[in-house]
Formats: C-alpha cells, sequence, structure tokens
C-alpha cells in the first residue's frame, strides 16, 4: 500500500485539534511535516502557532527546518526570508535574506520586487526604489501602483505606469485605492523613465536600515520622550496599513478571572497584532528601525501592532509598563522582562484630534505620516514610571492609523 500525504487542509484541521487537547508539540509535527509536503495552509498555520504564547520549546528551529525544507515558492520564499532576517530560530542573517528575494526579483517575483523598492525607500535610495516599483507595477503588484502613485502625490507628477495601473488598483480592492487615485487624478504624468534601465541597489542596504534614525527632537529626558519627523516614508506607511488591514478586529484584553477576552474598558479601537505568517523584509525592517528608536534590538520587541481609531474612539489614560497580578502578567515579566520603551509610527494623515497626551508631563503628540513617537516606561531604575501615563484623544473626524512596538527588557 502506498503512503499519500492528506489532502490539503487535513493537516491544519489535525494540527488544530492537537493543539486545543493540550498536544502542541504533536500539532507543530503535523504542519511541519505537510509544510515540507508543499501544503501552502500547513505554512501559514505554522507561523501563526509558532507566535502562541503557550507554543513548545524549541518550535522557532522546528518552524525554520520545515520552512527551508519547503518546496521553493514565492510565498515559502518570503517566510523564508523572513525568517533569516530576523533569526527565527536561526543565526540572523539580514544579508542573506535579501540575497534570497533578489533572487526572487531575477525570477520575476513582482512581492519580492516590490519588497526590494520599499527597502530602498527606507533606507533613501529613491531612483532604484521607483524604478523597481514600475518593475513590479508592470508584473502585477497592487502594492507597488499604490506605492507610485503616493509618490506621485508627493512629487506632484505621476507615474506613466502607476496612472496608466489605477483602475487595476481600484478594482483590486486595495483598501487605499479610492483615496490614492483621488489623491492624484488631476496630476499630470511624469516623463517615462528608461524601461531598460537596471535598478541597482546599494551595497549597504540592510546596514543602512539598522542605523538608528538620527535628528530626533526630546520633548523630555526623564522620561525620555523623542519625535522623530520622517521617520517612514509615506509609501512604507501604506504598505503597512494596507498589509495589517485584514488583522484587524475591535480591541481586547484577557481577563485572567473568567479566562476569556472581553472588550478593553480603556480602549476603544481596532487592533492587529501582525504574526509572522504576515511579515516580510519590509514589516521587518520597519519593526527593526521602530526598536532602534528606542534603543533596543529587533529581538526586545512584542509582535508589531497596528491601531486603527475611528471617530469617537480613543485609548484612556495608561501606563504601558507591566505590573505583577500572581498570575499571567507575573509569569511574562518573569520570562522577558518589564516593557522598558514604546515606540510608535503615524501612518495617515487624514483625521482631526487623536493626539497621544502624557497629562502629568504636559506633552502631546500628533507629528504628520509618516513621523514617529518613542518613550520609556521604566525610570533609572528599571521600575515603571508613573510620569509616563498617557492617554490617545478621541478621534474627532477621519480615522487615525498607527504602528506600535512595545520593547523588552528581554529577547
Amino acid at each position: 500500500m502506498t503512503a499519500t500525504s492528506p489532502p490539503a487542509g487535513d493537516a491544519v484541521a489535525g494540527a488544530l485539534d492537537a493543539w486545543r487537547r493540550g498536544e502542541p508539540a504533536a500539532a507543530i509535527d503535523t504542519l511541519a511535516a505537510a509544510v515540507r509536503n508543499g501544503d501552502a495552509r500547513a505554512l501559514g498555520a505554522l507561523l501563526q502557532l509558532s507566535g502562541q504564547p503557550d507554543a513548545p520549546e524549541g518550535i522557532e528551529q522546528a518552524v525554520y527546518r520545515a520552512v527551508e525544507a519547503a518546496p521553493a515558492s514565492p510565498a515559502r520564499n518570503r517566510h523564508l526570508a523572513f525568517l533569516i532576517a530576523a533569526g527565527r530560530g536561526c543565526e540572523a542573517a539580514p544579508e542573506a535574506a535579501l540575497a534570497l528575494r533578489r533572487q526572487d526579483r531575477e525570477a520575476g517575483d513582482a512581492g519580492a520586487t516590490t519588497e526590494l523598492a520599499l527597502l530602498a525607500l527606507i533606507a533613501g535610495h529613491r531612483e532604484p526604489a521607483e524604478a523597481l516599483l514600475a518593475e513590479a507595477a508592470r508584473a502585477g503588484s497592487g502594492h507597488a501602483i499604490a506605492a507610485l502613485l503616493r509618490l506621485g502625490e508627493e512629487s506632484g507628477r505621476v507615474a506613466p505606469i502607476a496612472r496608466q495601473l489605477a483602475p487595476a488598483l481600484a478594482q483590486s480592492g486595495h483598501p487605499l485605492a479610492a483615496a490614492l487615485i483621488q489623491a492624484t487624478h488631476a496630476l499630470p504624468v511624469s516623463e517615462a523613465a528608461d524601461a531598460d534601465a537596471p535598478a541597482v541597489l546599494p551595497d549597504d542596504l540592510m546596514t543602512a536600515l539598522d542605523q538608528a534614525p538620527a535628528g530626533g527632537e526630546t520633548l523630555s529626558e526623564a522620561p525620555r520622550i523623542v519625535r522623530q519627523a520622517g521617520f517612514l516614508p509615506a509609501a512604507v506607511c501604506d504598505y503597512l496599513a494596507a498589509g495589517g488591514a485584514p488583522f484587524l478586529q475591535p480591541a481586547r484584553i484577557f481577563d485572567p478571572g473568567t479566562g476569556q477576552s472581553r472588550p478593553d474598558p480603556y480602549r476603544r479601537s481596532l487592533t492587529a497584532t501582525l504574526p509572522d505568517a504576515a511579515m516580510d523584509l519590509v514589516l521587518w525592517a520597519i519593526k527593526l528601525r521602530m526598536a532602534r528608536l528606542s534603543g533596543a534590538g529587533f529581538e526586545q520587541g512584542e509582535p508589531l501592532s497596528l491601531l486603527v481609531y475611528r471617530p469617537g474612539e480613543e485609548y484612556r489614560s495608561h501606563f504601558d509598563f507591566l505590573t505583577e497580578d500572581g498570575a499571567l502578567a507575573s509569569a511574562d515579566l518573569a520570562r522577558r522582562g518589564q516593557r522598558i520603551a514604546t515606540s510608535l509610527v503615524k501612518l495617515n494623515a487624514e483625521y482631526e484630534g487623536g493626539a497621544t497626551r502624557f497629562a502629568r508631563l504636559d506633552i502631546a503628540w500628533s507629528g504628520g505620516r509618516g513621523d514617529a513617537l518613542s518613550f520609556d516606561n521604566v525610570d533609572a531604575e528599571g521600575r515603571g514610571d508613573k510620569r509616563t501615563l498617557h492617554a490617545g484623544e478621541p478621534v474627532v473626524a477621519g480615522m487615525k492609523v498607527l504602528a506600535s512596538l512595545w520593547l523588552r527588557e528581554r529577547p
């Protein structure tokens, strides 16, 4: 009798059943075997489960080995590049991750080409970024079309390929398509660039991405509060906002008394915590730079989060540091230490109200699209600093979109 692989999806269902029965190791083994057989759904589920608090020790190594052994595909390579750059289950090797995506671009992967373009844009290399975005747009990348439209809005002239493909972006369901098309429809078209001119990425691209941003403005010395103008390009803000949109859900917290989640009494918003399954090299670079802004390393960051506040929604006064509770919070503190810092990036500008306010310091921050704010949550002795009490004020009109990252004492 010849053994056959289970139908796609059966492995996921079986693994989830095993996880619910309290057998995480069996769940991971099932998914890893399916991933090595090319089951795309199992690949996403494996990466999703690897970030769960009750994941077994050594899961990152098992995930990395499974993804590395999976058949090459655009999705598999995207995930593998992130794991390599982030050091998930292996030694962190950003240059090797970049080399993998360069190879994917050469093989015609529009997603890889878009990633390379946005990495170049973050590092300040606009000319090669625009050439790569045009290449990716011609290959069908909606994110590339959106980025070209945003660059056109900034410069006052729209790339010909972006104007040509704007209707396709509208039909694709991209969440920012209508706004971008409306913002650029009356702008002139720029002169066509030489389509055959190669886009040359700088040799020090990954090194540049790993540098702590310079030129920030200190709003408070103790506790440290720093704002950074132009932290992320607008097109990169759009990429994160659009990519995180499918994960948004009403803000909830875990109730230790019931063991269930319930609405957050302090925050009315939509939130998305991005799992490893959603990450790529662009989101890796965003998280890396947000960590560096606080003086921390990538590995100290909790999952990158997206926060969306609609009119009337707010985040009432709160602290970001953790307090002992004799239960889950205490266990979390023992495992990774305190939340020592927070970094925020404003991803849009089409709203009123919603300032981040530190009431005890008489400091408020609104910023513009792509601006960042970073602040410490602890004092010089590492204790929760009550001067950091802060709130996200109610949004008056429009919709406020933020990226948020909490940094911990230990990886």
